[in-house]
């Protein structure tokens, strides 16, 4: 059973490969002391159960007990499944090397907590099948079946999607943006400090803000740094907000009624929901016990990808429903007479309930209300399919897909739906169901599921911690076998319906040819490919001026976020880009808190890659706000040294969520003056361009009267 569910996943593997085993086996040998510890690389598809018969799952009708007999039979029976997850034996070619389970053991004792949060999320969601009776599920999965179709539940079950193609921006962010602009002018002059009266709404620049991944370390210090930009009137300046990874988790908790975008109660939250770990067992179960319609919220996104995947549950979808079930929850404070099984309590003794936010509100659109009148920046969610058929010698392909409030899509092929329609199955641009959007939070386990890396980059990710004694080895073995760890992921990354299958599209290329005749959409973090961001902000019609990219990562002075971007900037054309931005590799000077890259048009476009490849000379100008230490707040604190700040930590104290936040307010109001004078030239720039057109033409008017 468990090999049939090895061949469905091809590629995208269960354990590691041989030649994955034979560089962690290199690690091992400079180490002679075990650790017992969790498995490292769980079987994601563990599931080893053969997917439901098509014909059941589309009889909705005469069928329809059968299927849910079915489900439920298959879904119980996974608890005892996750638990007993397990890694494929190595092939005979490896049998001198160590076992599985030892060479396991020394990256846990290297890396030891990325492999606790797998241990768990497989544990926490094992209970869920044991809190659930069969009649609570039977209940449940009735309510799910009639709320499925209702239009006033979902208002978007009544409507039908197309596909839209085309380079334009769409009808809502022009609107958007109109809005925007408007509202803009007053904060803008005032933030410069020149008179309303000068500004011209054509004049002011665009900007964006592109913030890293970085798990729970990215969530709160983004958080930081917005609340410096609000405070001191730059926010009201900024027109996208662009995220990844543990940024995304931020966005969807300030884009929502648990906060509507109030950054002082966005530290509140924070601080009262990431003391406890996201998988942790009391917490979990008080969340299900809270209240009925808890444990519903959270079963009707891993149902709905059950059905999606054929039959699978992928580790991702767990983490996601973990994460949305800790921080999709408000507090509600209670008396001790109230007190029940479901009750928490918090760090300073006060009671409460942990309460979901409900289905209608839990999703990506229910944020345009945020943002239709112009008030806020447009959030822009990242993620990456990895064509891991591609050339080995073109390296590892990524595309890049965007979700806003308004649609989800990818430049590369210019093709967007509305993103209430993410998660149906399209078939040549017209979708052929009709179902509710997907809840956040299986979204946010697709916007941070880091750990459905690569091997190659989950070597990257731990090399800092490999003794200098394997390094040596390790690297050359990865150099020799990096085309074939590139393409093996350990943890499948999410998959959902394709909205692009059998889609005819204007520019053509093996990537896309690839991508359009796939019947599944495979989805990762987009910090596998660029943990800044910076190419939603470059897409032609957004005009960005001037990206604010704040770097929130554990490698800021080693990662290769600016040469991807500048390769990226080649390949589509762009020539705006500030040539040679970017930490500097043959200096022993790092930068400070705050860098300023001003725009270069002297790039050379090379052979495009998709349909809108006109060269754009619009000039771009980059401030760069790494999180690192600065004396003027601590000069003993240094989120890349702390142990509190690593990606895989999921336990903040609330001290630690305000000293992360106070660096990075103080990092971004050390440096808002040199903001301000950036935005003032350009806006200058842009002014002068404007009036001298003007001119000209108001001389050439003339010249055809006289």
């Amino acid at each position: 059973m468990f090999q049939s569910s090895y061949r469905r996943a091809s590629k995208w593997t269960l354990g590691v490969s041989a030649v994955a085993a034979t560089t962690f086996a290199t690690l091992y040998s400079s180490h002679n002391k075990p650790i017992r510890s969790p498995l490292l690389l769980p079987t994601v598809y563990a599931e080893a159960i053969p997917p439901p018969n098509e014909s059941n799952r589309s009889s909705h009708d005469n069928n329809n007990n059968k299927k849910v007999n079915e489900l439920i039979g298959n879904l119980f029976r996974r608890s005892d499944i996750v638990r007993m997850m397990h890694v494929p034996s190595i092939p005979s070619m490896t049998a001198k090397l160590p076992s599985t389970e030892d060479i396991n053991e020394k990256i846990a004792e290297l890396y030891p907590s990325f492999t606790s949060q797998i241990e768990y999320i497989k544990q926490s969601y094992a209970y869920l099948w044991d809190f659930l009776s069969m009649e609570d599920f039977r209940h449940m999965m009735d309510e799910m079946e009639k709320e499925a179709s209702d239009e006033k539940t979902y208002p978007e079950v009544a409507k039908d999607a197309h596909v839209r193609m085309g380079v334009s921006l769409s009808e809502d962010e022009q609107a958007f943006l109109q809005a925007r602009k408007t509202r803009q002018r007053e904060a803008f002059a005032n933030f410069i400090g020149v008179p309303v009266s000068q500004v011209e709404i054509a004049d002011i620049p665009v900007t964006g803000i592109a913030t890293s991944g970085g798990g729970y370390r990215a969530m709160v210090g983004s958080a930081g740094y917005l609340k410096a930009m609000k405070d001191t009137g730059a926010l009201d300046t900024v027109t996208y907000l662009a995220g990844v990874s543990g940024s995304c988790w931020g966005l969807a908790q300030l884009y929502s009624p648990l906060t509507d975008t109030n950054f002082n109660t966005m530290k509140d939250h924070l601080k009262s929901h990431v003391h406890t770990h996201l998988a942790n067992m009391n917490n979990f179960i008080s969340i299900l016990q809270a209240a009925p319609e808890n444990s519903k919220i959270l079963m009707q996104g891993i149902i709905e990808r059950y059905y999606q995947q054929n039959g699978d549950i992928n580790l991702v979808d767990i983490f996601g429903m973990m994460l949305g079930g800790t921080l999709l929850t408000r507090k509600k404070t209670i008396s001790k007479d109230e007190e029940d099984d479901s009750t928490l309590e918090e760090p300073d003794g006060t009671l409460i309930k942990p309460l979901l936010l409900d289905r209608k509100t839990m999703k990506l659109s229910n944020q345009r209300k945020y943002i239709e009148d112009g008030s806020l920046p447009m959030p822009i969610y990242c993620v990456v399919r990895h064509d891991i058929e591609s050339d080995p010698d073109e390296g590892d392909v990524y595309q890049w897909f965007e979700f806003t409030p308004f649609e989800m899509g990818s430049e590369e092929i210019n093709a967007w739906i509305p993103v209430w329609a993410f998660g149906r199955k399209f078939e040549q641009g017209k979708n052929i169901e009709r179902l509710p959007e997907q809840t956040m939070g299986i979204m946010m386990g697709v916007f941070g599921s880091a750990f459905a890396a690569s091997l190659s980059h989950f070597y990257q990710e731990i090399r800092s911690f490999v003794p200098s004694s394997a390094l040596e080895k390790a690297d050359g073995l990865l150099l020799q076998y990096r085309d074939s760890m590139s393409v093996y992921h350990p943890i499948s990354p999410a998959w959902f319906p394709n909205p692009f299958y059998q889609l005819h599209v204007h520019a053509w290329t093996p990537v896309i040819d690839r991508l359009i005749n796939s019947k599944n959409l495979c989805l990762a973090d987009a910090g596998l490919d660029n943990n800044i961001p910076f190419y939603p902000l470059l897409r032609k019609g957004r005009d960005v001026d001037v990206i604010f990219a704040i770097d929130l990562s554990a490698d800021i002075q080693t990662a290769p976020h600016f040469e991807r971007a500048e390769g990226y900037v080649r390949r589509r054309g762009i020539e705006g880009w500030p040539k040679g931005a970017g930490w500097p590799k043959d200096s022993q000077q790092g930068l400070g808190t705050c860098t300023v890259f001003a725009s270069e048009a002297t790039e050379t476009p090379e052979q495009h890659t998709s349909s809108n490849m006109d060269p754009d000379h619009h000039p771009v100008t980059l401030i760069y706000f790494p999180l690192i230490s600065n004396p003027n707040y601590d000069p003993d604190f240094d989120p890349q040294t702390a142990e509190f700040c690593s990606t895989w930590n999921f336990v903040y104290t609330p001290d630690q969520v305000q000293q992360l936040m106070d660096l990075a307010e103080t990092n971004w109001k050390d440096n808002v003056d040199h903001v301000r004078d950036v935005l003032r030239k350009v806006w200058e720039r842009k002014r002068a361009q404007r009036l001298a057109r003007e001119q000209a033409i108001s001389q050439q008017q003339i010249a055809q009267i006289a």
